[in-house]
């Protein structure tokens, strides 16, 4: 006993008294398009088409990138012949729609280069951040306290985002501190964590997961697969695609995996204690 009393004074605190602040190795793409050209080589080379160009009308195109299919490849990265495409490392990245993950840019297209000329980022027709905190505030006004309580569903997933999950819960991370605790019943739960795409034999335990859970019963999807069913894609003959195709999704942390920091984040936001501050997202130019 002594040994171990010894050990643990040597050792001491390991956790991240500022978790948000630390930078993971690793980030989600950003495009500068005022240095774009909109020359399509970024969305030839995405895997997962979380890069997409399209022409609307003549003499113009749209190039869009959506960080809810985004698996963090680079791939777009090495491919810009601009280097228009750096890379954030920002982990506040989880928002309320899936919506809210994109960002649209239009340029104006030569006919004799084919190249673009940046003209503007187009606004989001949705709700804003802040429209959809007031909302979730408002359902959730006086029915979780100072805690939440959390049911981890696993619809699908290849088993990364499950240990970033557990990742939270050591003692560098220690999600427990913030009043948020992992509970075996969904009948316990104030939150649904759904990591993977929903496949179509867990579609019915994660529908019936749901309708166990007490209201507000909020639904928290993680990972590129879990927002938008990510290198599975949508409505496949195994999976019936991203976590919003099954039930209502409040919170979506994309990633591939999310960082524990990222998680720990959405959580907080799914507390309606935080507000969802997607730094990386605004810095698309």
């Amino acid at each position: 006993m002594l040994r171990i009393i010894a050990k643990s004074l040597k050792t001491g605190v390991l956790t991240e008294a500022h978790p948000f602040d630390t930078q993971p190795s690793f980030g989600f793409p950003v495009i500068d398009f005022s240095r774009c050209v909109a020359c399509d080589e970024c969305a030839r080379s995405c895997p997962t088409g979380a890069i997409q160009t399209a022409a609307p009308e003549p003499g113009r195109k749209t190039v869009t990138l959506s960080y809810a299919a985004c698996i963090q490849c680079r791939e777009c990265v090495g491919r810009c012949p601009k280097q228009a495409i750096g890379v954030s490392h920002d982990v506040e990245v989880a928002v309320y729609t899936r919506e809210q993950l994109a960002r649209t840019a239009s340029f104006d297209v030569d006919p004799a280069t084919g190249l673009g000329t940046f003209v503007q980022v187009e606004a989001h027709t949705g709700p804003s951040l802040l429209e959809s905190a007031d909302r979730l505030r408002e359902r959730i006004r006086g029915r979780l306290g100072r805690s939440l309580h959390v049911r981890q569903v696993d619809a699908g997933s290849c088993n990364g985002c499950e240990l970033e999950i557990a990742a939270t819960t050591n003692p560098l991370y220690d999600l427990e501190r913030f009043g948020v605790h992992l509970v075996a019943s969904p009948r316990h739960a104030d939150v649904l964590l759904v990591t993977g795409p929903v496949t179509r034999n867990m579609e019915i335990a994660l529908r019936r997961t749901y309708d166990a859970a007490p209201e507000p019963r909020i639904v928290v999807a993680v990972g590129a697969c879990g927002c938008s069913g990510g290198i599975f894609g949508e409505a496949t003959y195994a999976a019936v695609g991203g976590v919003d195709r099954v039930l209502p999704v409040d919170v979506y942390i994309p990633g591939c995996p999310p960082r524990p920091q990222a998680i720990l984040n959405g959580l907080l936001i799914a507390m309606g204690i935080r507000e969802a501050r997607v730094s990386s997202v605004a810095a698309f130019k």
